[in-house]
């Protein structure tokens, strides 16, 4: 699917480049993006790619942008009216690469600034093709960046998040407002439940996560046995039954609860605590939060010696938090 994309390179971008900019053609690196990047593009596909050069060379070749702006306008092979589509080779300066930290990524080595990567980004620059890069910035970002590099105490974060936005508005909210005829808050909450399911699947296998509209053919590509609940993700996106949508949803829980167990993945988590019918589960997965349970084994035993606490000075258990937060004594 990418062999559209890089004749369009071959015989009419690279052309204009080595005319016009040779003197700064190995400073570029040049990725094509999106879903013709990634090699699933489509009749509904346009042309999304970017041209990295230093913060100080993109300074001094604005015209560059110019001059690809009219060349995409007159030779677009993925739709005509290129204003209207998106079509688009933009020239940006490296500095604006991952989150706008490939630069301090490149300078630093292994002293990656995880907590200000998002996922889908990391993704993008791992997946998306790479047209040309002569000094090899992608690559050595993907090095630096790969899933195993990420510390297992951020991936565990990450998971009891995700997992938290499931819980907290998937299937009981879904239920009550089914129940209630409240139809449009259940499409609303069906669809980020949705997405954290998805979401939570490429966490489970340590693997990072696309925008949504990449999620679903991302997924079939994760190792089994989490990929093969891509078909009931395909039962859960088509039916209109409710409760079809809710099992299929409590089954695709079921599948993610088993591995995670299975790799003891999440050893923080009692799992046989946690029921996604139960409308106040959230509180178990927001305590493990405010806890720091990915790197705090006795977590658990900190919230019973609280609720002990608030039992001792005359408060309900339930009150622990108040206990807690307050500093009451």
């Amino acid at each position: 699917m990418r062999k559209k994309s890089i004749e369009y390179y071959d015989n009419i971008i690279m052309p204009l480049i080595r005319s016009k900019h040779s003197d700064i053609l190995s400073e570029m690196s040049i990725r094509i993006s999106g879903s013709v990047g990634q090699g699933n593009d489509d009749e509904y596909s346009d042309l999304d790619s970017e041209i990295y050069l230093p913060d100080d060379v993109w300074k001094r070749n604005g015209l560059l942008q110019i001059e690809l702006d009219q060349l995409v306008a007159e030779t677009n092979l993925w739709k005509q009216d290129w204003t209207l589509n998106g079509s688009m080779i933009a020239v940006h300066p490296l500095s604006w690469l991952l989150d706008y930290q490939a630069e301090k990524v490149l300078a630093n080595g292994e002293n990656v600034p995880w907590d200000k990567l998002k996922f889908e980004t990391l993704f993008s620059v791992h997946v998306d093709f790479v047209y040309h890069d002569p000094q090899d910035k992608f690559g050595t970002l993907r090095r630096l960046t790969a899933p195993e590099k990420m510390p297992e105490n951020l991936w565990k974060k990450a998971i009891y998040k995700k997992l938290h936005d499931f819980l907290s508005g998937g299937i009981r909210e879904i239920e009550i407002n089914v129940w209630r005829k409240q139809y449009e808050a259940a499409y609303i909450q069906f669809g980020s439940a949705l997405q954290a399911l998805y979401e939570l699947g490429f966490l489970i296998c340590h693997q990072y996560y696309p925008y949504p509209k990449h999620l679903r053919w991302a997924f079939g590509k994760l190792p089994a046995p989490v990929s093969k609940l891509a078909e009931v993700f395909q039962t859960l996106s088509v039916t209109e039954d409710w409760q079809k949508r809710l099992e299929s949803m409590e089954s695709i829980y079921d599948g993610y609860k088993d591995y995670m167990v299975a790799r003891n993945i999440a050893p923080e988590l009692d799992f046989s605590f946690i029921d996604p019918h139960d409308m106040y589960i959230h509180n178990y997965m927001t305590q493990a939060i405010s806890f720091k349970a990915w790197s705090n084994p006795l977590w658990f035993d900190e919230v019973k010696s609280l609720k002990e606490k608030a039992v001792s000075l005359g408060y309900g258990p339930e009150e622990f938090w108040a206990v807690n937060w307050w500093g009451i004594e």
